[in-house]
């Protein structure tokens, strides 16, 4: 298995592309079986063309890709000028299976996605998905694919730059599609995983939700969220304070854990309102009684030490071991207009795990598991890792 990753930033679409391929044949020693194309949508009057060109310079048995707002390639990102970016990779013994979902099925029956993907759930090993906000209904699809394919990790991100259904540039083989959303499964000789850095840093304890209805949070063990968010500011300090009025978050715990909660155990969601009189709270999520909930705060500082928390485990664990290569989707929220920098999330992805190919783009949300369940993220970056796995 190898792994490539080149970028052009060439203002001329069919230049810029044709340095990116040329990067990623020099690599590999050869036509891969699998290539990604992110286009920034700078390049919005060759998007029809791009994967049609891409075709014929690399022959790669399967492409997919998007447009989007950023993209990322060869551990650098570009955010808001023209770029190309370019992943390729030789997967030998490694099963590829692209399929595009026009739009919501009728029927989600347990054999659609074993038609769609012409693999049964033992095979996959890990799918990649990306979509058009415009004009899919992301989050539902989530529950469906995890419903039919529990095991496997799942990446991916949303197309960014997108107002309206049909501005979308989703790329599959040779085509560019305008809705809808394309994945790539993976089976046989490969291994996916998966690192989902949030970017915020738990405030105050874990509460239990005793009342709630969909997404309005009535009442916790420890009063209404307002009398708790109320108690929680007095004991902030000035900095965190000022924090809690621009960059306040839920973290809904969902995992199952019934005593300890750390990283990775919550799924943030954004505050939507809170009712001073009856001290309700609204959130964009849903809720169950008795789920544990914990207010979270976002900024650079919290985003740079839990990427670099994870990033720190996981090469102490001796998890990024054997990695090939890997994929970025990281939010528009994030990159320079967080952190005041470029290259941030690449960088430190390189130090901890070395020099790997890396590409992908900045999605207007992002993919990624949080415990047993896949989600659609805001503000975060979610990194896939590939390496090579023996058959059974």
């Amino acid at each position: 298995m190898k792994w490539a990753s080149a970028l052009s930033n060439r203002v001329d679409a069919r230049q810029a592309l044709a340095e990116a391929c040329e990067g990623v044949l020099e690599s590999l020693g050869g036509a891969p079986d699998l290539a990604l194309l992110f286009v920034s949508d700078h390049y919005a009057d060759a998007l029809d063309a791009l994967p049609g060109w891409t075709q014929s310079l690399l022959s790669p048995r399967h492409l997919i890709g998007c447009s989007g707002a950023g993209v990322i390639g060869a551990g650098k990102e570009v955010e808001r000028s023209e770029a190309i970016s370019v992943v390729a990779a030789r997967l030998p013994g490694v099963g590829l299976s692209p399929f595009h979902l026009s739009a919501a099925p009728r029927s989600f029956e347990a054999d659609f996605w074993s038609e769609l993907t012409g693999l049964s759930a033992p095979e996959v090993r890990g799918l990649v998905l990306i979509g058009d906000p415009a004009s899919m209904e992301t989050e539902e699809i989530l529950k469906r694919i995890d419903g039919a394919y529990s095991n496997a990790p799942k990446i991916g991100g949303l197309v960014s730059g997108v107002e309206t259904a049909g501005q979308a540039a989703l790329f599959l083989n040779d085509r560019r599609l305008d809705q809808g959303l394309v994945g790539l499964a993976f089976s046989g000789a490969i291994e996916v995983q998966t690192l989902v850095a949030q970017g915020c840093r738990p405030v105050g304890d874990p509460m239990i939700i005793t009342r709630c209805k969909d997404s309005v949070i009535y009442e916790l063990n420890t009063g209404t969220p307002v009398e708790a968010l109320q108690k929680l500011y007095e004991r902030l300090e000035p900095r965190d304070q000022e924090l809690c009025r621009h960059s306040l978050f839920v973290g809904i715990e969902m995992t199952g854990r019934s005593h300890s909660y750390g990283h990775g155990d919550f799924l943030i969601r954004s505050l939507a309102g809170l009712e001073p009189n009856g001290g309700a709270m609204a959130v964009q999520g849903q809720f169950a009684n008795y789920q544990v909930v914990q207010f979270h705060l976002r900024d650079a500082r919290a985003s740079a030490h839990d990427l670099e928390q994870r990033l720190v485990r996981m090469q102490r664990s001796g998890r990024g071991k054997d990695v090939s290569g890997a994929l970025l989707f990281s939010c528009l929220g994030r990159g320079q207009g967080l952190y005041g920098v470029s290259n941030h999330d690449s960088d430190l992805f390189c130090k901890h795990l070395g020099p790997l190919p890396l590409g992908g783009f900045f999605a207007n949300g992002e993919i990624g598991p949080v415990g047993a369940q896949t989600f659609l993220h805001g503000y975060t970056s979610v990194f896939g890792m590939f390496r090579p796995r023996p058959v059974q």
